[in-house]
C-alpha cells in the first residue's frame, strides 16, 4: 500500500468519524449517492458519474417542465447507459483486433470536422463548449467514434455488398445493420448486468 493510498484511508476514517456526530441526512429525505455502478459490462464497470457526465451535452434539449423533465431525464440516462455498454463491448473487441487510435489520428479527426463544417480551430472549440463539453470530452468522443468505425469496418466490411459504396446512403444503412447485428452478437457472449 502505497502512502498516498493510506492517507487516502486514513482522512476516510476521520470523515466517517466525524459525520457520525452530526444527522446525514435531512430529515424526510433520501441520501443521495455520490456515485455507484451503473452497469457491468464484463469486469469492467460503468459508473452513475459516467451516465450522468455523457448526459450533459444533451440536458438543454430537455423540457423546462419540471415533471415532464424528471421522466426525460430518466430514458436520457437510460439511452446514455446503453450507449456506454455498446461502447465498453466495442472498444473490448477492438483491442483484441488490435485496433488502435492515435493522438495524430485524433487531431486529423478534428481538423476534418472544422473543414467539414468551415469552421476555424477555435470556432469549433467555442461551439464544443457551447454544447456543453470540454476540449478533452470533445477529443475522447473523436478517439471513440474512429475507433468505432475501424471496428466496424474490420468487422462488417467483408458483409456488405461492394456495389452499395456507390450509394452512401444504402452503404451508411447496411454498415448501421451489420454493427446490430455484431452488437447483438458481443451482448451475447458476455455478462452485462444494468442496475
Amino acid at each position: 500500500m502505497n502512502l498516498t493510498l493510506r492517507s487516502a484511508i486514513a482522512s476516510l476514517g476521520v470523515i466517517a468519524a466525524t459525520s457520525a456526530t452530526r444527522p446525514a441526512v435531512a430529515e424526510g429525505r433520501a441520501p443521495i449517492p455520490l456515485d455507484g455502478v451503473a452497469a457491468v459490462v464484463g469486469e469492467e464497470r460503468i459508473f452513475r458519474s459516467d451516465v450522468t457526465a455523457r448526459a450533459r451535452p444533451f440536458l438543454d434539449r430537455l423540457t423546462k417542465d419540471p415533471v415532464k423533465r424528471r421522466g426525460e431525464l430518466v430514458d436520457l440516462h437510460k439511452q446514455v447507459l446503453m450507449r456506454l455498454v455498446d461502447e465498453t463491448l466495442i472498444a473490448k473487441d477492438a483491442a483484441k483486433l488490435d485496433i488502435k487510435v492515435s493522438d495524430g489520428d485524433v487531431a486529423d479527426g478534428i481538423a476534418r470536422v472544422a473543414e467539414q463544417n468551415k469552421m476555424d480551430r477555435k470556432a469549433l472549440e467555442a461551439e464544443v463548449r457551447r454544447a456543453g463539453m470540454t476540449k478533452t470530452d470533445y477529443e475522447y468522443e473523436i478517439r471513440r467514434q474512429i475507433l468505432e468505425g475501424r471496428w466496424l469496418v474490420a468487422r462488417a466490411g467483408g458483409k456488405i455488398d461492394r456495389k452499395l459504396a456507390s450509394d452512401p446512403d444504402a452503404y451508411q444503412k447496411a454498415l448501421e445493420e451489420q454493427r446490430e447485428l455484431l452488437l447483438v452478437e458481443l451482448r451475447s457472449r458476455v455478462y452485462i448486468e444494468v442496475r
